[in-house]
């Protein structure tokens, strides 16, 4: 949606400025007018010219992940200390330093003076995920709004951390095999050719695997732009791929019924799962609409797709464990815990507890596949350049052979 920027006057005849994300001019001019403000002179944000300007721009209005953990924290531990919510998100927006923040935090703050609920303020914010907007309709509806914010904080901080060491245990295997890989496409494009000459001017039989490494550099040498055209084509047909509908639910549910990374797919979507679920009912939240909750912040599409009979089937008023286990995704464990939780009316604290015991058993796979990975990528690399030294090395010994 375009972004407008606007100028106007409060009742006092002081004048704001801000910006807008809105679809046209005159859901603008309702909102100003809504907030007790006359609106002076509304437009589209300029662009700035050239791309450096740009740049800035979409750096400047960027919110990362931990600037939202941050505000949430902060704001529960004001309201905590007593202090009303106006007051708490003014004294946020005159600390906060990120352009991008302030402006939302200008709009979220303008919107509750103008007699909108903290929630429909976030609401309109793209920062704010259902699930937020969710937790703190109901700490608002149920008068506990510092403690929804506060579990709301220690869950983003969790899920981020654990996403921020799936992503770190990535970073060491991908270095290592694009090491291991460029090595090798030096060789043959440097290191093989001065041999061929060499063993052109001795004349006599080669090694097959000789042979076949000289082949190799010369095919690599001569269609390295066919080899660099068929990459670039498979990636614009994944692409392509995954922004069609059909497309991203085949790639989503390889990601699930992989053999190896499919039960590690697994644990993780179980866990984002049964944490996302277990907050909201923590919170007060009635489990249908935790449920609609969680399976529109579900990424995966596969799943998501199989959870939508789940949904269907619990406002029937069947049990949720029996159900899960229908979808075949979920481990053996969290699906007896579920079952547990329900007949003991403590569903909730048993979805937090699994939710636990999922991302350490994640972390643990984790831990598996790297100390697997990390040795069979040196291996591997290590037979490849093996093959390429003894290849050359060959011809040269049994020509020292001869010569003795």
């Amino acid at each position: 949606m375009p972004i407008f920027h606007y100028r106007a006057a409060d009742a006092g005849g002081h004048i704001v400025q801000g910006t807008l994300e809105a679809r046209e001019e005159r859901l603008v001019v309702l909102h100003l007018q809504q907030g007790g403000l006359i609106p002076l002179r509304i437009g589209l944000e300029e662009k700035a010219a050239g791309w450096e300007g740009g740049l800035l721009r979409r750096r400047s209005r960027r919110v990362p992940a931990r600037e939202v953990v941050h505000f949430t924290q902060e704001l529960a531990a004001l309201l905590k200390a007593g202090l009303p919510l106006d007051r708490s998100l003014q004294a946020l927006l005159e600390v906060t330093t990120r352009p991008a923040m302030k402006a939302i935090l200008t709009q979220i703050l303008r919107d509750l003076q103008g007699g909108k609920t903290l929630a429909d303020a976030l609401g309109r914010h793209r920062i704010f995920s259902h699930l937020y907007v969710s937790l703190i309709e109901a700490g608002e509806a149920g008068g506990f709004l510092e403690e929804a914010l506060a579990r709301l904080s220690d869950y983003l901080k969790r899920v981020s951390e654990f996403r921020s060491y799936l992503i770190t245990a990535l970073i060491y295997p991908m270095i290592l095999a694009g090491v291991g890989g460029l090595s090798m496409i030096l060789m043959l494009l440097y290191v093989v050719p001065r041999f061929e000459s060499f063993f052109k001017e001795m004349g006599q039989t080669l090694y097959w695997s000789t042979s076949f490494l000289l082949g190799l550099s010369r095919a690599f040498r001569s269609y390295w732009w066919l080899g660099g055209l068929l990459v670039a084509l498979l990636v614009f047909i994944v692409v392509r791929l995954a922004r069609t509908p059909q497309g991203q639910l085949t790639l989503d549910r390889l990601k699930i019924k992989a053999p190896f990374l499919g039960d590690l797919n697994r644990r993780v979507a179980a866990a984002f799962f049964a944490k996302t679920l277990g907050t909201l009912l923590h919170n007060g939240v009635p489990l249908v609409p935790s449920l609609k909750v969680v399976i529109s912040s579900v990424s995966n599409r596969y799943l998501s797709q199989s959870l939508d009979g789940v949904l269907a089937n619990v406002e029937k008023g069947q049990h949720l464990s029996g159900l899960l286990k229908k979808v075949g995704v979920f481990p053996e464990l969290f699906l007896q815990m579920v079952g547990i939780g329900e007949e003991t009316g403590h569903l909730a604290d048993m979805l937090l507890t699994s939710a636990e015991s999922l991302e350490n058993d994640a972390r643990v796979a984790v831990q598996r596949l790297m100390a697997l990975l990390e040795p069979v990528l040196i291996l591997v690399t290590a037979l490849v350049v093996a093959f390429i030294i003894v290849s050359l090395l060959l011809p040269i010994l049994n020509l020292y052979e001869i010569q003795f």
